[in-house]
């Protein structure tokens, strides 16, 4: 709680304590702030407080005995003149002297003729009256003025603690609500990502399967499926992303890059995207930038920025690609002349599932994921990004600015996995260069079937099972000569089985190779799988075409370019 909190000296919280505190000790009692204004009271008004009460009566002593609370704020502070005393504390809440607590007055001493005319006099009061008050009093020990200020400042630490902790409370429950509601919103925006192109699929599959289509509607619904699936499948991966980020997970597994091809690929799988909205690319790549890093994340980064430029652009506009470098650093920019970001928003813009247009009535979908996955892996590799919009309507632009390797003389260039927007593969699947024998381990019947379809296209024998149970006893049947299983199996799963095939004798396939085939697609699942015993991890969605060369690879390494 602050100082400036306006509910610090709300008046329900201190009448009551102090209402009781002055019955006990016949004192008038009254709280300052930080500044020395008066804040609460007086409360529980004596006799010889009222002959005092108007300003121009007032001997001080309360202000003053305010003042010094404020500048002695572990101490009780005693403030004595004319034999009249007011006593006082500090209010200290969180080591933060936010006001002070004075209660008076106490006749310290039997009063002399002498200081009685004085107090009279310079409170421009009869001397009559000023008797008569003070002939009621009993002069107070200084034991018994400093009990009664320690009494004050045990009442007001406990006032300014149930208040705060009450605050808290307040505060705790606000942010909760706020959590929940976020969750509520980001359930809804994952709910209507994951129902829109799954409406998509299940609309045209039912036509496949009823209608007699034509050649061309065919091929646009096959089309629009693989789209789709690929769209659901870039939401799980960000999801994954996030979930990595938050736990720490992410690593860059660093080797010398050239980032212009890198991100040529990235521009090669968006390109049908951005020709079938009608959007230039603009594109120009300086060659010669080498950079120490993940090509993998590299690409993600690139393809990240360009998804979103081509998201945000409406038909017509151009979006621009430049990448150069200085003796330091390397710089790629991506601009575009679509909707812009509003001023205000411009400070959240890389915020985990935040939007600027969060409605129902909104016209771009996405959960907000991608430009918080795009930083996290700039900042990976050493980097920073930055984002700049002149405002609504007038596009945007984000750079980002990446170190280049130290002393890179050559470029060791890994080939480059595609991870958004895949082109549709229309070419037959690739077959085997040798009959091979594929045991398939998945408890879900679809999964099997298709994996079934794909290996058997390729030119494999295959036989499906559904438990660790049933692979172990088709092994003692017929041994195969690739083992493809499912992680998540029921009573024992993947990893189990692959352990109990390792411990077997090679003549009982024992090193028979294995590959996980799982919907378990982080770094941890594929570090478990291999210490388990697995040769290779694909995660689902499978590619054909990947699985079909991680298995040739396997049965004859290096025998095929797939």
């Amino acid at each position: 709680m602050r100082r400036d909190d306006p509910g610090l000296w709300a008046q329900d919280i201190w009448q009551p304590p102090l209402e009781k505190y002055g019955s006990v000790t016949r004192l008038t009692v009254a709280l300052y702030d930080a500044e020395g204004r008066l804040v609460c009271g007086p409360i529980n008004r004596t006799s010889l407080f009222d002959l005092f009460a108007e300003s121009e009566h007032d001997p001080g002593l309360f202000a003053e005995c305010a003042a010094r609370c404020r500048r002695s704020a572990n101490a009780i502070v005693v403030t004595n003149r004319f034999a009249l005393a007011a006593l006082g504390t500090a209010l200290v809440l969180n080591g933060d002297t936010v006001g002070a607590a004075v209660a008076g007055y106490r006749l310290s001493e039997f009063p002399q003729p002498m200081a009685i005319e004085r107090l009279a006099r310079e409170a421009r009061l009869p001397q009559a009256p000023v008797w008569d008050a003070v002939r009621h009093e009993t002069p107070a020990s200084r034991s018994r003025i400093t009990s009664d200020g320690e009494l004050l400042k045990v009442l007001a630490e406990t006032v300014l603690r149930e208040h705060d902790r009450s605050r808290e409370h307040v505060d705790l429950s606000a942010r909760l609500q706020a959590a929940n509601a976020a969750k509520d919103e980001f359930l809804a925006m994952v709910s209507h990502e994951l129902r829109g192109p799954l409406n998509a699929i299940l609309g045209w599959t039912r036509l496949l399967r009823t209608e007699h289509l034509t050649e061309n509607a065919r091929a646009r619904a096959l089309d629009t499926i693989e789209r789709n699936a690929w769209a659901q499948t870039r939401l799980v991966e960000d999801l994954l992303d996030v979930s990595q980020i938050v736990a720490g997970q992410r690593e860059v597994e660093r080797q010398l890059l050239a980032l212009a091809p890198i991100i040529d690929q990235a521009i090669a799988n968006l390109s049908p995207s951005a020709d079938a909205k009608q959007v230039r690319l603009d594109v120009q790549l300086q060659d010669d930038a080498l950079v120490a890093g993940d090509s993998l994340q590299l690409q993600r980064i690139a393809a990240n920025l360009i998804a979103n430029a081509i998201k945000f652009t409406p038909p017509g506009g151009d979006i621009r690609v430049r990448l150069s470098r200085d003796d330091r650093q390397a710089t790629l920019i991506v601009g575009d002349s679509g909707s812009g970001i509003r001023p205000e928003f411009l400070p959240h813009i890389f915020e985990p599932f935040r939007q600027q247009d969060a409605s129902t009535t909104r016209v771009h979908g996405g959960i907000g994921l991608g430009l918080t996955i795009v930083r996290h892996l700039v900042v990976l590799h050493g980097g920073s990004i930055g984002a700049e919009s002149a405002g609504i309507g007038r596009g945007a632009t984000f750079t980002v600015v990446l170190p280049l390797a130290a002393g890179a003389t050559d470029v060791e260039q890994r080939h480059p996995v595609a991870v958004i927007g895949r082109p549709v593969e229309t070419t037959p699947l690739p077959r085997f260069s040798r009959s091979v024998h594929v045991l398939v381990v998945d408890d879900d019947c679809d999964a099997r079937e298709v994996l079934h379809a794909v290996l058997q296209q390729a030119g494999a024998e295959v036989t499906t099972v559904a438990s660790a149970r049933e692979a172990l006893a088709s092994i003692d049947q017929a041994r195969p000569d690739v083992l493809v299983s499912d992680i998540g199996l029921p009573d024992e799963d993947g990893y189990a089985l692959v352990r109990q095939l390792r411990m077997r004798r090679e003549e009982n396939g024992g090193r028979t190779p294995a590959v996980a085939v799982t919907a378990y697609a982080a770094a941890a699942d594929r570090e478990r799988a291999a210490a388990s015993g697995y040769d290779r991890h694909l995660s689902k969605p499978i590619d054909a075409r990947e699985l079909i060369r991680a298995i040739e690879s396997l049965i004859r390494p290096k025998t095929m370019n797939l």
